[in-house]
C-alpha cells in the first residue's frame, strides 16, 4: 500500500458512511434530452463544431430567459462532440441581460464528486485544488458570473441546467475576485444561491413545477427514516409527522392524500451505470421510476433525500438508448415537487444528520427564506470556518478537516430557487 493510499484510508476511516454502498459506474455518453413542457425548451447538442462550421441558433434559443424574475439567471450546459470526443459548451442569460453564447468548447472533465469523494478516490485537498485549477480556465464564465453579482448582489439566483450527465460539481466552481471590485472570491455555491434543473421526461408537463416560480410548501411532513438513522426522527419533534417503516410504504402513502410541505428520506443509497444499480432504501430506480406521487403537486412539496448518491443522474444507455437522464430527484420533480435537495455522492453518517439539523434550524430562524438560500448560507458558513491554508496541508488531519466543507457542497438543490417551507406543528406543540 502506498503512503498516499494510507493517507486516504486514514482520512476516510473516520468518516464512515451509513448511507452508501457505492457500485462502480461507467462514463456517461452525451445525450439530447427533450425539454420539459413546463419550462422553456433547451438548445440541443450541436455537431460540426470541430470543423469550424457556423452554428445557427434554433428558434427557441432566444426565449431561454423569457419570464425570468428579477435577480434570476440561467446557465445552460450543452453536451457536444468534438472530433468524436465528448465535451460541453455554455449558454447563459439573465433577467437583465441578453443571451450570451460562450465560444469555447470544453472537454468532458473527470470531476464527478460521486467517485472523487470516496475512500478509493482523491483526497479532499486534491478535489478542492482540482476544482480551482479547472475553474480558472473558464474565463468567459467567470466574467459573466461576476457581472451578474455586480448587478444583483446577494439577491442573485443562478439556475444551472446541465444536460451533460457528466456530474460536474458546479457548486464548487471557484469564482475569482474581480480586481478592485470589493467582491469576495470563493466557491460559487457559497457566494450565490445556486439551484439545478434538468429535462423532465413526462407526457403531463402541466404537473411539473417551473424553476422560475415562487412556492411556499405548507403542511405536514411525510418521512421514511431507516432504523440505523432513527435519531433523524428527532429533527421533526415539533412538527406534524407521518412516518413510514419503509421507502415502499412511503411511496404508497404519497400516491394520494392531503398535501404535504415536505418529504424526508434518510437511508442507504447506491449508484451505478444502470438504473438497477441506483438504489434508495432498498428500492432500485427502475422500480421507483414509474411511480407518481399525487400528494406533492397541490402544495409544491419540498423533498429532502438525505442519502448517498440520491441526487445523481444516470443514463442507462445500454438498455434504453433514449439519451434521457433519470434519477430519484427527477421522479419527485415529475410528480410536482417544487424542489429536491439530494446528494451528489457519499456523505458521512454524522455529517448527514448535522446537515439536516442545521438546515431545519436555519429555516426556522429565518422565516420566509428559501431552502436554496439556506443551503447557500450553510455552505458559506462552513467555507468561513475552514482555513484556506488547509489546501497546503497534505496529511490525514488536514484532509479530515476538509471533509465537512466538501460534504456541504455535495448537497445539490433541484428546482425553483424561490421555494420556501412552512411546516405544520404537531398537536400540543
Amino acid at each position: 500500500m502506498t503512503d498516499r493510499r494510507r493517507f486516504a484510508d486514514a482520512v476516510f476511516r473516520g468518516a464512515r458512511s451509513r448511507r452508501s454502498l457505492r457500485t462502480p459506474h461507467a462514463p456517461l455518453v452525451p445525450r439530447r434530452p427533450p425539454a420539459p413542457p413546463a419550462a422553456p425548451s433547451a438548445p440541443e447538442p450541436e455537431t460540426g463544431l470541430e470543423t469550424g462550421e457556423p452554428v445557427v441558433f434554433d428558434a427557441f434559443t432566444a426565449d431561454l430567459g423569457a419570464g425570468l424574475p428579477t435577480g434570476m439567471a440561467l446557465l445552460v450546459v450543452i453536451p457536444v462532440e468534438q472530433g468524436g470526443t465528448p465535451g460541453f459548451r455554455l449558454r447563459a442569460v439573465c433577467c437583465c441581460a441578453s443571451l450570451v453564447e460562450f465560444g469555447d468548447v470544453y472537454g468532458r472533465p473527470d470531476l464527478a464528486l460521486g467517485s472523487l469523494v470516496a475512500a478509493d478516490g482523491l483526497l479532499p485537498v486534491d478535489v478542492l485544488s482540482s476544482m480551482r485549477t479547472w475553474s480558472r480556465t473558464k474565463k468567459g464564465l467567470i466574467r459573466w458570473l461576476d457581472a451578474r453579482r455586480a448587478a444583483h448582489g446577494d439577491d442573485l439566483q443562478l439556475v444551472i441546467w446541465d444536460q451533460t450527465g457528466y456530474g460536474i460539481p458546479w457548486e464548487l466552481f471557484w469564482l475569482e475576485r474581480a480586481p478592485g471590485s470589493g467582491r469576495s472570491e470563493g466557491w460559487l455555491g457559497g457566494l450565490v444561491t445556486v439551484t439545478r434543473w434538468l429535462s423532465i421526461e413526462t407526457a403531463w408537463g402541466e404537473v411539473v413545477r417551473d424553476y422560475r416560480s415562487e412556492h411556499t410548501c405548507a403542511g405536514p411532513v411525510a418521512a421514511y427514516v431507516a432504523a440505523e438513522m432513527e435519531h433523524d426522527v428527532s429533527l421533526f419533534g415539533a412538527y406534524h409527522l407521518e412516518n413510514s417503516d419503509s421507502l415502499h410504504t412511503l411511496a404508497k402513502a404519497l400516491e394520494e392524500g392531503d398535501p404535504l410541505a415536505m418529504v424526508y428520506v434518510a437511508c442507504h443509497g447506491t449508484y451505478g451505470a444502470r438504473l438497477s444499480d441506483c438504489v434508495l432504501g432498498g428500492v432500485p430506480l427502475d422500480r421507483f421510476d414509474p411511480r407518481r406521487f399525487d400528494r406533492l403537486g397541490p402544495a409544491a412539496t419540498f423533498v429532502f433525500l438525505n442519502a448517498c448518491h440520491s441526487g445523481s443522474l444516470v443514463d442507462d444507455a445500454g438498455r434504453f438508448r433514449d439519451r434521457a437522464l433519470r434519477g430519484f430527484a427527477e421522479v419527485f420533480l415529475r410528480s410536482g415537487a417544487a424542489g429536491v435537495l439530494a446528494t451528489s455522492g457519499r456523505v458521512g453518517d454524522r455529517q448527514a444528520h448535522e446537515m439536516a439539523d442545521q438546515l431545519f434550524r436555519h429555516l426556522r430562524d429565518h422565516p420566509g427564506r428559501s431552502v436554496a438560500q439556506a443551503v447557500r448560507d450553510l455552505r458559506a458558513e462552513m467555507a468561513r470556518m475552514t482555513p484556506d491554508d488547509l489546501l497546503d496541508v497534505d496529511g490525514p488531519e488536514g484532509n479530515r478537516r476538509l471533509l465537512p466543507l466538501l460534504y456541504r457542497f455535495m448537497y445539490v438543490f433541484y428546482g425553483s430557487p424561490r421555494t420556501a417551507v412552512s411546516l405544520a406543528t404537531g398537536k400540543g406543540v
